[in-house]
């Protein structure tokens, strides 16, 4: 995870295009400041954003079809991931004008979702 954080931070900075990667890394025990990648993201904060988190309690296992009936029950995940966003300017510039990934990322990550209102 630090070698391709690392990887990402160093394409965005040298490309002289827009460059925009995007990574869902763990975050044990929800402390980012003991990982190594989240401490590289902290170097670059023009970089390097962490617009959203996905809580462990909304990670699902995907459904094997090819186990011939026999389940190996999975433990539950006990990590959160962290969405983390690395561009340089162009990148970023480039999102926001074209499609606004960005924005609903970071929106949907600060507004609970609302139920549809009844008609």
């Amino acid at each position: 995870m630090l070698l391709a954080t690392r990887h990402a931070i160093y394409s965005a900075a040298v490309s002289t295009e827009e460059t925009a990667t995007f990574m869902l890394l763990p975050s044990w025990n929800n402390n980012m400041t003991t990982n190594p990648y989240a401490s590289l993201c902290r170097k670059y904060p023009l970089m390097c954003k962490f617009p959203g988190t996905i809580p462990s309690n909304q990670l699902q296992y995907a459904k094997v079809p090819f186990w011939n009936n026999i389940q190996i029950p999975l433990s539950k995940h006990s990590w959160e991931l962290k969405i983390i966003a690395i561009w340089n300017t162009k990148g970023r510039v480039c999102l926001n004008a074209h499609n606004n990934l960005i924005f609903i990322i970071v929106m949907s990550t600060k507004h609970p979702k609302t139920a549809p209102a009844k008609t």
